[in-house]
């Protein structure tokens, strides 16, 4: 038995003891890789012990010696050993000597990755003073502040030009470090907390910067405020104290040439005052609001209450544009006052005409036309009293009242609305006066005007019907027919001419009546031709029914001969017949003279008759013209 046999126990516990402590190795090896490069952010001290602590393990990387002896060892112990446990422990022998191929390059990177690392780690210390720097000045540019004065303002300024100063010196400082932190960045190896230090730092120095600014612009306008603040509210108050004299100063004008000048002047200075002020109002208000960020809170309200007051004045100019606003409303019914009574003037001086065209009447001025005119001028002088009215109660409405101060051009139109309601009232009495002696001439020449306009339209019927004349009678019962409608026009004239009397008596009661007179004359002479036309048809058409009446009769009586053939044969043979071939011819002889006589009466009537077409003939008459006379 051999050395190895004999001692193959011990042996194989001091070979796995080294296996175990290779394996162990390699484990702390890669803890120690992660610990190294792990996603955590170390501080330098904390690095640094992983750092020593990864470089201590890596001293003996390559494990050479020790590679050796596990190879050898295991060789030499696996000779006489059985072949599945010998494979078995060279599989796990080569397992660990394949691992520690794998892992020389990994610790070979990470060493390269370590010294990036720690330059970085070193990189963040040395951030730490600086972001207390910086948030230091930001602290201070960003911590409340309270200013009641001027002068505390001035105070905080001085404060924060250090602050300023010191970030100015600092600057310098602060872009290299960024510039190395950049440098550092560009290292492939990096880790990725390096960007976000370098970011936290640029943001925070920029911040920082903006901050301080904004601070020192804050305190500037502040100071600068309470210097506007005091300055423009004495002005404003004092624009404000012109405003109100201006507000006072603006008033009614009557003078027609100077109020139109006058409400413009006032409009442009209104106009610019009210941009001068509400320039200033707001001026003062933002110079409030801007010191109010940082005002006492005992100070605030009596702050506020300065602006208040200001604004509570301008109200002026609201007042003033409504004043502005009647005055111009004024100046219009002002205008159109005036021309109401500058017309009301012109119509007096022409209504003084017609009333002394009235009174004092021409000699071609009939009392007719005078009572017609006094009318017409009484109409309108009512209508133009009505007018006035209007004009006097506009003037209620718009002029001073009685308690009030009249300006002097406000008098004078009071003076010529008075004197046309005086005017217009004596013009009236005197109208009233003139009427009142026309008073029965106006009923009479009432009475007058009713009969001429019932007469007139009938006497223009009449002649009408004069003109068309008489139809031509055909039958007896025509002719009874029209001499019944020839004296119910004779019954008319008759009636007519009473109305015209009536009217002509009433005419010649007026005072003056020749108008009248002739038109009287004019519708007598239309009548009398018209009741002559009348009385003729009459006249004529009685003839012509007696006639006509007659000789019907007469036909008739003959009528009755002939229808009786036995005695009239009686008559032939000499017997005791009462009627004789003597006494028929006879008959007939008289009729044909009736007949031509009511012929002759009709003829003597187509003067009076439109033509018509002759009818045939219809009894024994017309046949008895027409047939030769019976031979005795």
């Amino acid at each position: 038995m051999t050395f190895w046999q004999e001692n193959y126990s011990f042996i194989k516990e001091v070979y796995d003891t080294r296996y175990s402590k290779m394996v162990e190795w390699m484990d702390n090896v890669e803890m120690a890789i992660q610990k190294v490069c792990a996603s955590k952010v170390y501080t330098s001290a904390e690095f640094k012990r992983e750092k020593d602590n990864f470089h201590s393990l890596c001293k003996n990387l390559e494990r050479a010696e020790t590679k050796r002896w596990l190879t050898e060892t295991l060789d030499t112990l696996m000779k006489e050993r059985a072949g599945e446990e010998k494979k078995e422990e060279n599989r796990k022998l080569a397992l660990i000597m394949d691992r520690h191929t794998l892992l020389i390059p990994k610790v070979q990177e990470t060493l390269v990755k370590t010294e990036c690392y720690w330059k970085c780690y070193s990189y963040g210390d040395d951030l730490i003073p600086i972001f207390e720097f910086i948030d230091d000045l930001r602290n201070r540019s960003t911590k409340e502040v309270l200013s009641g004065n001027h002068e505390q303002t001035e105070e905080h300024i001085e404060k924060q030009d250090k602050v300023l100063n010191s970030l100015e010196n600092k600057k310098r400082g602060v872009l290299d470090f960024l510039t190395k932190g950049e440098k550092l960045m560009k290292d492939p190896n990096c880790p990725k907390f390096l960007e976000s230090h370098v970011q936290k730092l640029k943001e925070a120095w920029e911040d920082t910067n903006e901050k301080a600014q904004k601070r020192k612009k804050e305190l500037t306008d502040n100071l600068t405020s309470w210097e506007t603040f005091g300055d423009q509210t004495k002005e404003c108050h004092k624009q404000l104290d012109l405003a109100d004299q201006e507000f006072v100063s603006i008033k009614k004008v009557f003078d027609l040439n100077t109020m139109v000048s006058t409400y413009e002047t006032h409009k442009k200075t209104g106009a610019s005052m009210r941009a001068t002020i509400e320039g200033l109002f707001n001026t003062v208000n933002d110079a409030n609001n801007c010191i109010q960020l940082i005002l006492p809170e005992d100070q605030k309200k009596e702050m506020i209450e300065q602006v208040d007051a200001i604004k509570v004045r301008t109200k002026v100019l609201d007042d003033t544009t409504e004043k502005l606003i009647f005055i111009d409303d004024f100046n219009k019914r002002l205008a159109v006052f005036n021309t109401s009574i500058t017309e009301l003037e012109g119509w007096l001086s022409e209504g003084r005409k017609r009333i002394d065209a009235i009174v004092s009447p021409t000699a071609d001025l009939s009392p007719e036309d005078r009572v017609t005119k006094t009318m017409e001028v009484q109409e309108d002088l009512k209508k133009k009293s009505e007018y006035t009215k209007k004009q006097e109660n506009e003037r209620e409405d718009i002029f001073p009242k009685a308690d009030e101060r009249v300006p002097s051009d406000a008098k004078k139109f009071n003076a010529r609305l008075e004197n046309l309601r005086k005017t217009m009232d004596s013009m009236d009495d005197e109208v009233k006066k003139e009427c009142s002696k026309f008073s029965e001439d106006v009923k009479f020449w009432a009475e007058f005007q009713t009969g001429t306009k019932e007469f007139e339209p009938w006497i223009k019927k009449a002649e009408i019907r004069k003109s068309k004349g008489l139809v031509k009678p055909v039958t007896l019962v025509d002719a009874c027919g029209c001499l019944g409608d020839c004296k119910n026009f004779q019954d008319e004239c008759v009636a007519k001419m009473k109305v015209l009397e009536e009217a002509e008596a009433s005419a010649k009661k007026m005072s003056c009546h020749n108008d009248a007179d002739d038109k009287v004359k004019e519708l007598k002479n239309r009548w009398s031709q018209v009741k002559e036309i009348a009385d003729e048809w009459v006249e004529k058409m009685t003839t012509l029914v007696e006639c006509w009446n007659k000789l019907e009769g007469n036909v008739n009586e003959l009528s009755s001969w002939v229808d009786q053939p036995e005695a009239s044969a009686k008559d032939v043979t000499g017997s005791d017949a009462d009627i004789s071939i003597e006494k028929l011819e006879g008959q007939l002889n008289q009729l044909k003279v009736m007949f031509a006589e009511k012929q002759k009466l009709v003829a003597d009537m187509e003067a009076y008759m439109p033509s018509v077409v002759e009818p045939k003939p219809r009894t024994i008459t017309e046949a008895a013209e027409a047939e030769p006379a019976v031979e005795a």
